[in-house]
Protein backbone atom coordinates (compact mmCIF):
# COMPACT_ATOMS: atom_id res chain seq x y z
CA UNK A 1 0.00 0.00 0.00
CA UNK A 2 1.30 3.40 -0.94
CA UNK A 3 1.28 5.91 2.01
CA UNK A 4 1.56 9.23 1.91
CA UNK A 5 3.70 9.37 5.06
CA UNK A 6 5.91 12.41 6.15
CA UNK A 7 4.62 14.15 3.19
CA UNK A 8 0.90 14.76 3.33
CA UNK A 9 1.72 17.92 5.12
CA UNK A 10 2.09 19.63 2.05
CA UNK A 11 -1.13 17.69 0.40
CA UNK A 12 -3.16 20.31 -1.14
CA UNK A 13 -6.58 20.54 0.67
CA UNK A 14 -7.93 22.94 -1.38
CA UNK A 15 -7.35 20.91 -4.92
CA UNK A 16 -9.25 17.99 -3.35
CA UNK A 17 -11.87 20.09 -1.97
CA UNK A 18 -12.65 22.13 -4.82
CA UNK A 19 -12.56 18.34 -6.80
CA UNK A 20 -15.02 16.80 -4.95
CA UNK A 21 -17.55 20.24 -5.29
CA UNK A 22 -16.59 19.91 -8.45
CA UNK A 23 -17.43 16.34 -8.74
CA UNK A 24 -21.29 16.78 -6.99
CA UNK A 25 -22.10 19.28 -9.53
CA UNK A 26 -21.41 16.05 -11.67
CA UNK A 27 -22.80 13.71 -10.13
CA UNK A 28 -25.71 15.34 -9.47
CA UNK A 29 -26.34 16.95 -12.60
CA UNK A 30 -25.38 13.66 -14.57
CA UNK A 31 -28.45 12.35 -12.69
CA UNK A 32 -30.69 14.79 -13.67
CA UNK A 33 -29.35 14.83 -17.11
CA UNK A 34 -30.43 11.20 -17.59
CA UNK A 35 -34.22 11.55 -16.30
CA UNK A 36 -33.45 10.82 -12.36
CA UNK A 37 -35.11 7.85 -11.04
CA UNK A 38 -34.07 4.70 -8.50
CA UNK A 39 -30.64 5.76 -7.11
CA UNK A 40 -29.21 2.17 -8.10
CA UNK A 41 -26.02 0.92 -9.70
CA UNK A 42 -27.38 0.88 -13.21
CA UNK A 43 -28.38 4.77 -13.01
CA UNK A 44 -26.18 6.91 -14.63
CA UNK A 45 -25.79 10.02 -11.79
CA UNK A 46 -25.11 6.93 -9.32
CA UNK A 47 -22.46 5.23 -11.34
CA UNK A 48 -20.70 8.56 -12.31
CA UNK A 49 -20.27 8.93 -8.25
CA UNK A 50 -19.02 5.54 -8.02
CA UNK A 51 -16.45 6.57 -10.99
CA UNK A 52 -15.87 9.76 -8.58
CA UNK A 53 -15.08 7.52 -5.46
CA UNK A 54 -12.91 5.23 -7.01
CA UNK A 55 -11.07 7.68 -8.93
CA UNK A 56 -10.17 10.00 -5.54
CA UNK A 57 -8.70 6.41 -4.54
CA UNK A 58 -6.70 6.22 -8.27
CA UNK A 59 -5.59 10.03 -7.60
CA UNK A 60 -4.16 8.84 -4.21
CA UNK A 61 -2.36 6.15 -5.48
CA UNK A 62 -0.63 8.87 -8.31
CA UNK A 63 -0.22 11.59 -5.09
CA UNK A 64 1.49 8.95 -3.25
CA UNK A 65 3.55 7.63 -6.24
CA UNK A 66 7.20 9.96 -6.65
CA UNK A 67 5.98 11.90 -10.26
CA UNK A 68 9.98 11.70 -10.84
CA UNK A 69 9.44 8.41 -12.16
CA UNK A 70 7.50 9.51 -14.59
CA UNK A 71 10.18 10.36 -16.47
CA UNK A 72 11.72 6.29 -16.65
CA UNK A 73 8.05 4.85 -18.30
CA UNK A 74 7.72 8.33 -20.39
CA UNK A 75 8.26 6.73 -23.67
CA UNK A 76 6.48 3.04 -22.94
CA UNK A 77 3.31 5.02 -21.68
CA UNK A 78 3.53 7.46 -24.55
CA UNK A 79 3.72 4.38 -26.84
CA UNK A 80 0.56 2.84 -25.67
CA UNK A 81 -1.17 5.81 -25.61
CA UNK A 82 -0.35 5.95 -29.51
CA UNK A 83 -1.05 2.64 -29.79
CA UNK A 84 -4.83 2.38 -28.19
CA UNK A 85 -5.48 5.58 -30.41
CA UNK A 86 -4.10 3.72 -33.44
CA UNK A 87 -6.29 0.49 -32.07
CA UNK A 88 -9.75 2.68 -31.37
CA UNK A 89 -9.52 3.76 -35.16
CA UNK A 90 -9.80 -0.15 -36.23
CA UNK A 91 -13.06 -1.66 -37.21
CA UNK A 92 -14.47 -4.17 -35.16
CA UNK A 93 -12.07 -3.56 -32.57
CA UNK A 94 -13.19 0.64 -31.58
CA UNK A 95 -16.98 1.38 -31.18
CA UNK A 96 -18.48 4.02 -33.71
CA UNK A 97 -21.14 6.28 -32.45
CA UNK A 98 -22.58 8.80 -34.17
CA UNK A 99 -19.97 8.35 -36.76
CA UNK A 100 -17.00 8.73 -34.97
CA UNK A 101 -15.19 6.31 -33.56
CA UNK A 102 -13.22 7.19 -30.28
CA UNK A 103 -14.42 4.37 -27.53
CA UNK A 104 -13.58 0.73 -26.40
CA UNK A 105 -16.73 -0.77 -25.26
CA UNK A 106 -15.75 -3.05 -22.02
CA UNK A 107 -19.17 -3.92 -21.58
CA UNK A 108 -19.89 -2.43 -17.86
CA UNK A 109 -18.80 1.16 -19.82
CA UNK A 110 -17.21 2.75 -22.53
CA UNK A 111 -13.40 3.77 -22.28
CA UNK A 112 -12.65 6.86 -24.08
CA UNK A 113 -8.52 6.50 -24.83
CA UNK A 114 -7.56 10.15 -26.29
CA UNK A 115 -8.61 11.23 -22.77
CA UNK A 116 -6.16 9.00 -21.18
CA UNK A 117 -3.44 9.27 -24.36
CA UNK A 118 -3.66 13.56 -23.45
CA UNK A 119 -2.04 12.52 -19.59
CA UNK A 120 0.76 10.20 -21.37
CA UNK A 121 1.72 12.69 -24.41
CA UNK A 122 1.93 15.46 -21.36
CA UNK A 123 4.32 13.38 -19.78
CA UNK A 124 6.01 12.15 -22.41
CA UNK A 125 6.46 15.92 -23.38
CA UNK A 126 7.37 16.67 -20.37
CA UNK A 127 10.31 14.21 -19.78
CA UNK A 128 11.99 15.11 -23.39
CA UNK A 129 12.15 19.13 -22.76
CA UNK A 130 13.53 19.10 -19.21
CA UNK A 131 16.18 15.89 -20.16
CA UNK A 132 17.01 18.23 -23.09
CA UNK A 133 17.54 21.47 -20.89
CA UNK A 134 19.50 24.48 -22.71
CA UNK A 135 19.62 21.91 -25.66
CA UNK A 136 15.99 22.90 -26.43
CA UNK A 137 17.08 26.03 -27.93
CA UNK A 138 18.42 23.76 -30.98
CA UNK A 139 15.87 23.50 -33.62
CA UNK A 140 16.07 20.06 -33.76
CA UNK A 141 14.35 19.29 -30.80
CA UNK A 142 12.01 21.85 -30.82
CA UNK A 143 10.72 20.03 -33.96
CA UNK A 144 10.65 16.87 -31.87
CA UNK A 145 8.87 18.56 -29.52
CA UNK A 146 6.33 19.09 -32.15
CA UNK A 147 6.53 15.69 -33.19
CA UNK A 148 5.53 14.07 -29.78
CA UNK A 149 2.27 15.52 -29.82
CA UNK A 150 1.46 16.12 -33.49
CA UNK A 151 1.23 11.97 -33.76
CA UNK A 152 -1.03 11.21 -31.02
CA UNK A 153 -3.23 14.71 -32.00
CA UNK A 154 -3.39 13.44 -35.89
CA UNK A 155 -4.73 9.52 -34.34
CA UNK A 156 -7.49 11.69 -32.17
CA UNK A 157 -8.33 14.14 -35.40
CA UNK A 158 -8.81 10.83 -37.50
CA UNK A 159 -11.69 9.67 -35.24
CA UNK A 160 -12.84 12.79 -35.91
CA UNK A 161 -12.46 14.76 -32.65
CA UNK A 162 -11.45 18.11 -33.11
CA UNK A 163 -11.68 19.60 -29.64
CA UNK A 164 -9.81 17.15 -28.28
CA UNK A 165 -7.28 17.70 -30.78
CA UNK A 166 -6.92 21.15 -29.62
CA UNK A 167 -6.34 19.98 -26.19
CA UNK A 168 -3.31 18.39 -27.63
CA UNK A 169 -2.12 21.51 -28.98
CA UNK A 170 -2.82 23.65 -25.88
CA UNK A 171 -0.45 20.64 -23.99
CA UNK A 172 2.48 21.11 -26.41
CA UNK A 173 2.07 25.46 -25.98
CA UNK A 174 1.55 25.28 -22.37
CA UNK A 175 4.63 23.16 -21.55
CA UNK A 176 6.62 25.50 -24.13
CA UNK A 177 5.91 28.30 -21.81
CA UNK A 178 8.81 27.10 -19.46
CA UNK A 179 11.04 25.13 -21.81
CA UNK A 180 14.28 26.91 -22.63
CA UNK A 181 13.60 27.17 -26.32
CA UNK A 182 13.77 30.17 -28.39
CA UNK A 183 11.03 32.63 -28.41
CA UNK A 184 12.12 33.29 -32.68
CA UNK A 185 10.74 29.66 -33.29
CA UNK A 186 7.42 30.31 -31.43
CA UNK A 187 7.25 33.57 -33.29
CA UNK A 188 7.92 31.82 -36.56
CA UNK A 189 4.50 29.70 -35.53
CA UNK A 190 2.85 32.19 -34.34
CA UNK A 191 3.48 33.88 -38.08
CA UNK A 192 2.40 30.93 -40.00
CA UNK A 193 -0.45 30.07 -37.80
CA UNK A 194 -3.11 32.23 -39.83
CA UNK A 195 -2.15 30.49 -43.01
CA UNK A 196 -2.27 26.72 -41.41
CA UNK A 197 -5.85 27.96 -40.27
CA UNK A 198 -7.09 28.88 -43.63
CA UNK A 199 -5.03 25.13 -45.24
CA UNK A 200 -6.83 23.05 -42.04
CA UNK A 201 -9.83 25.17 -42.81
CA UNK A 202 -9.91 24.02 -46.65
CA UNK A 203 -8.57 20.70 -46.84
CA UNK A 204 -8.79 19.24 -42.95
CA UNK A 205 -11.98 20.20 -41.88
CA UNK A 206 -15.12 18.27 -42.48
CA UNK A 207 -18.05 20.08 -43.90
CA UNK A 208 -19.85 19.44 -41.27
CA UNK A 209 -16.86 21.05 -38.91
CA UNK A 210 -17.16 23.97 -40.69
CA UNK A 211 -20.49 24.32 -40.27
CA UNK A 212 -20.33 24.70 -36.81
CA UNK A 213 -17.75 27.14 -36.77
CA UNK A 214 -19.91 29.26 -38.46
CA UNK A 215 -23.33 29.22 -37.14
CA UNK A 216 -21.81 29.59 -33.40
CA UNK A 217 -21.67 32.94 -34.68
CA UNK A 218 -25.14 33.52 -35.75
CA UNK A 219 -27.45 30.11 -34.43
CA UNK A 220 -30.62 31.51 -36.22
CA UNK A 221 -29.06 30.89 -39.25
CA UNK A 222 -29.83 27.04 -38.74
CA UNK A 223 -32.57 27.13 -36.15
CA UNK A 224 -33.70 23.36 -36.52
CA UNK A 225 -29.82 22.14 -37.56
CA UNK A 226 -26.54 22.90 -35.93
CA UNK A 227 -27.76 26.22 -34.18
CA UNK A 228 -30.51 24.19 -32.79
CA UNK A 229 -28.71 23.13 -29.44
CA UNK A 230 -26.69 26.30 -28.98
CA UNK A 231 -30.00 28.62 -29.19
CA UNK A 232 -31.84 25.29 -26.50
CA UNK A 233 -28.78 26.01 -24.19
CA UNK A 234 -28.77 29.64 -23.73
CA UNK A 235 -32.40 29.81 -22.77
CA UNK A 236 -31.80 27.02 -20.63
CA UNK A 237 -29.20 29.09 -19.13
CA UNK A 238 -31.29 32.29 -19.13
CA UNK A 239 -34.32 30.85 -17.73
CA UNK A 240 -32.81 29.33 -14.68
CA UNK A 241 -33.31 32.49 -12.57
CA UNK A 242 -31.43 33.19 -9.41
CA UNK A 243 -31.85 29.44 -7.53
CA UNK A 244 -32.94 27.25 -10.39
CA UNK A 245 -35.92 24.50 -11.22
CA UNK A 246 -33.92 22.09 -8.54
CA UNK A 247 -33.66 18.27 -9.68
CA UNK A 248 -35.78 18.60 -12.73
CA UNK A 249 -33.89 20.85 -14.84
CA UNK A 250 -34.41 23.89 -16.81
CA UNK A 251 -37.61 24.09 -19.19
CA UNK A 252 -35.48 23.41 -22.40
CA UNK A 253 -34.53 20.05 -20.29
CA UNK A 254 -37.95 19.10 -18.77
CA UNK A 255 -39.41 19.27 -22.71
CA UNK A 256 -36.52 17.29 -24.16
CA UNK A 257 -35.29 20.04 -26.55
CA UNK A 258 -31.91 20.60 -24.93
CA UNK A 259 -29.80 17.29 -26.40
CA UNK A 260 -26.77 16.03 -24.78
CA UNK A 261 -27.32 17.74 -22.02
CA UNK A 262 -25.00 15.48 -19.58
CA UNK A 263 -21.95 15.77 -21.69
CA UNK A 264 -21.23 18.79 -24.11
CA UNK A 265 -24.35 20.95 -22.89
CA UNK A 266 -23.70 19.56 -18.93
CA UNK A 267 -22.93 23.32 -18.40
CA UNK A 268 -26.79 24.90 -19.44
CA UNK A 269 -28.49 22.31 -17.61
CA UNK A 270 -26.74 22.38 -14.60
CA UNK A 271 -27.69 26.29 -14.97
CA UNK A 272 -30.96 25.18 -15.39
CA UNK A 273 -31.36 22.91 -11.77
CA UNK A 274 -28.76 25.54 -9.55
CA UNK A 275 -29.21 28.80 -11.20
CA UNK A 276 -27.24 32.06 -10.98
CA UNK A 277 -26.34 31.05 -7.54
CA UNK A 278 -25.11 27.56 -8.20
CA UNK A 279 -23.22 28.86 -10.92
CA UNK A 280 -21.14 31.37 -9.13
CA UNK A 281 -20.51 28.44 -6.99
CA UNK A 282 -19.49 25.95 -9.60
CA UNK A 283 -17.17 29.15 -11.36
CA UNK A 284 -15.82 29.67 -7.45
CA UNK A 285 -14.61 26.24 -7.76
CA UNK A 286 -12.75 26.38 -11.13
CA UNK A 287 -10.83 29.35 -10.24
CA UNK A 288 -9.79 28.32 -6.77
CA UNK A 289 -8.82 24.89 -8.47
CA UNK A 290 -6.94 26.74 -11.37
CA UNK A 291 -5.14 29.43 -8.71
CA UNK A 292 -4.09 26.22 -6.74
CA UNK A 293 -2.65 24.37 -10.00
CA UNK A 294 -0.59 27.65 -10.96
CA UNK A 295 0.43 27.09 -7.04
CA UNK A 296 1.84 24.13 -8.28
CA UNK A 297 4.17 25.77 -11.23
CA UNK A 298 5.09 27.92 -8.75
CA UNK A 299 6.59 25.46 -5.93
CA UNK A 300 7.64 22.91 -8.51
CA UNK A 301 11.67 22.67 -7.50
CA UNK A 302 12.57 20.55 -11.53
CA UNK A 303 12.27 21.22 -14.80
CA UNK A 304 9.95 18.26 -15.09
CA UNK A 305 7.46 18.94 -12.42
CA UNK A 306 7.06 22.11 -13.88
CA UNK A 307 6.10 21.23 -17.22
CA UNK A 308 3.60 18.58 -15.92
CA UNK A 309 1.66 20.96 -13.83
CA UNK A 310 1.63 23.77 -16.72
CA UNK A 311 0.72 21.15 -18.95
CA UNK A 312 -2.13 19.68 -16.27
CA UNK A 313 -3.18 23.55 -15.65
CA UNK A 314 -3.52 24.26 -19.05
CA UNK A 315 -5.93 21.59 -19.86
CA UNK A 316 -8.08 21.78 -17.06
CA UNK A 317 -8.29 26.10 -18.33
CA UNK A 318 -8.76 25.44 -22.01
CA UNK A 319 -11.66 22.53 -21.51
CA UNK A 320 -13.37 24.19 -19.05
CA UNK A 321 -12.98 27.64 -20.88
CA UNK A 322 -14.42 26.03 -24.55
CA UNK A 323 -17.13 23.98 -22.99
CA UNK A 324 -18.68 27.00 -20.91
CA UNK A 325 -17.85 28.99 -24.08
CA UNK A 326 -19.76 27.18 -26.00
CA UNK A 327 -22.72 26.56 -23.83
CA UNK A 328 -23.25 30.73 -23.40
CA UNK A 329 -22.45 30.80 -27.58
CA UNK A 330 -18.73 32.33 -27.09
CA UNK A 331 -17.29 28.96 -28.91
CA UNK A 332 -18.35 26.58 -31.33
CA UNK A 333 -19.60 23.14 -30.72
CA UNK A 334 -16.49 20.60 -30.24
CA UNK A 335 -17.82 17.87 -27.80
CA UNK A 336 -14.58 19.20 -25.13
CA UNK A 337 -15.97 17.59 -21.66
CA UNK A 338 -16.03 19.52 -18.57
CA UNK A 339 -13.61 18.44 -16.05
CA UNK A 340 -14.93 17.07 -13.43
CA UNK A 341 -18.72 17.41 -13.98
CA UNK A 342 -19.38 15.22 -17.35
CA UNK A 343 -20.36 12.35 -17.75
CA UNK A 344 -18.36 9.49 -18.61
CA UNK A 345 -15.02 7.24 -16.62
CA UNK A 346 -12.28 8.62 -18.72
CA UNK A 347 -12.46 12.28 -18.55
CA UNK A 348 -13.02 11.53 -14.95
CA UNK A 349 -10.10 9.46 -14.38
CA UNK A 350 -7.79 11.43 -16.44
CA UNK A 351 -7.95 14.40 -14.42
CA UNK A 352 -8.02 12.45 -10.94
CA UNK A 353 -4.71 11.20 -12.14
CA UNK A 354 -3.66 14.34 -13.26
CA UNK A 355 -4.09 16.28 -9.95
CA UNK A 356 -2.32 13.00 -8.25
CA UNK A 357 0.76 13.59 -10.08
CA UNK A 358 -0.02 17.68 -8.83
CA UNK A 359 -0.26 16.50 -5.03
CA UNK A 360 3.20 14.44 -5.60
CA UNK A 361 4.97 17.48 -6.97
CA UNK A 362 3.78 19.22 -3.81
CA UNK A 363 4.37 16.83 -1.17
CA UNK A 364 8.06 16.52 -2.57
CA UNK A 365 9.37 20.03 -3.28
CA UNK A 366 10.71 20.02 0.06
CA UNK A 367 12.96 17.20 -0.69
CA UNK A 368 14.35 19.01 -3.65
CA UNK A 369 14.57 22.09 -2.45
CA UNK A 370 18.54 22.49 -2.35
CA UNK A 371 19.06 19.85 -5.46
CA UNK A 372 19.80 21.20 -8.48
CA UNK A 373 17.78 20.76 -11.48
Amino acid sequence: MIRLGRYQRDFDIYILITTVVLMFFGATTVYSATGGGPLQVTNPGVEQALFGVVGLGVMFIAAGTDYRMLASFAWPLYGLGVLMLALVLTPGIGLEIAGSRRWFNLGITTVQPSEFAKLTTLIALAAFVSSRGEAMKEIGNFILSILIVAVPAALVFEQPDLGSTLVYLVIWGSVMLVAHTRRLYLGALLAAAPLAIIAGWQFLLEPYQRERWLVFLNPHADPQGEGFNLIQARISIGSGGLLGFGIEGGTQSQLGLLKVRESDFIFAHASGMFGFIGMLALFASFVILLWRCLAVVEIARDSLGQCIALGVTGMIFFQSFVNIGMNIGLMPVTGITLPFVSSGLSSLWAFLIAEGILQSILMRHRKLAFQPD
